[in-house]
């Protein structure tokens, strides 16, 4: 199923109240109150999965979405149900609405966390090295950005400061493992503090 199973499922969410989409994994998100649920990519449509239906859409032989990175890929949480709509469109309507109620619980969890250390990528020790430059919560990392709280670690740890960390701050923020991050992105972050040397990678 091509082009045209592709419009079928995009007809369906079109009319969801909020729908909004923006570039992400080399495709188009689909997001319902900032929650993205569903992923197009190649002429091919991911439902986001989670919790049992991850289960139902692995039994119904979905194939579970790869995001191609420059070396290598990696899996998200997304599965291809172009053909499933095409045979069970009243199903896959349903399941619509429970990965958009998956999707939205699950950014009320991520922001719901408390600690910079239970934010993607971070750890106890990335915490203490941005309550050193007075960072100390998530609220303070989201409004002074990835680049600029890079910017401030090294000023205290140095210019080489591993170019890695870079990326997993601005993966924290995003609620994304930083392998997933988008080339472009990177070196959009990347310009933004190479002005103070050239971190280390």
């Amino acid at each position: 199923m091509a082009i045209n199973g592709i419009k079928a499922v995009i007809g369906d969410i079109e009319r969801f109240e909020g729908l909004c989409t923006r570039p992400m994994f080399g495709g188009t998100g689909y997001f319902v109150n900032d929650a993205m649920f569903l992923l197009v990519d190649d002429n091919k449509a991911f439902l986001r999965g989670g919790q049992t239906l991850t289960e139902e859409l692995v039994e119904w032989g979905c194939e579970q979405y790869q995001y191609q990175k420059r070396i290598g890929c990696a899996k998200v949480q997304y599965y291809n149900i172009t053909d499933m709509h095409a045979q069970e469109r009243t199903r896959v309507q349903l399941l619509f609405f429970r990965s958009i109620e998956i999707a939205k619980q699950d950014k009320i969890n991520c922001n719901c966390h408390d600690r910079i250390r239970d934010l993607p990528n971070l750890q106890l020790s990335i915490e203490r090295m941005l309550a050193r430059v007075g960072i100390i919560d998530i609220a303070e990392l989201k409004q002074a950005g990835s680049s600029e709280s890079f910017k401030k670690l090294q000023q205290i740890y140095g210019l080489d400061l591993n170019i890695n960390l870079l990326w997993k701050l601005e993966g924290a923020i995003r609620g994304i493992h930083f392998s997933l991050l988008e080339h472009n992105l990177k070196n959009s972050l990347l310009s933004k503090v190479a002005s103070r040397g050239h971190p280390r990678s």
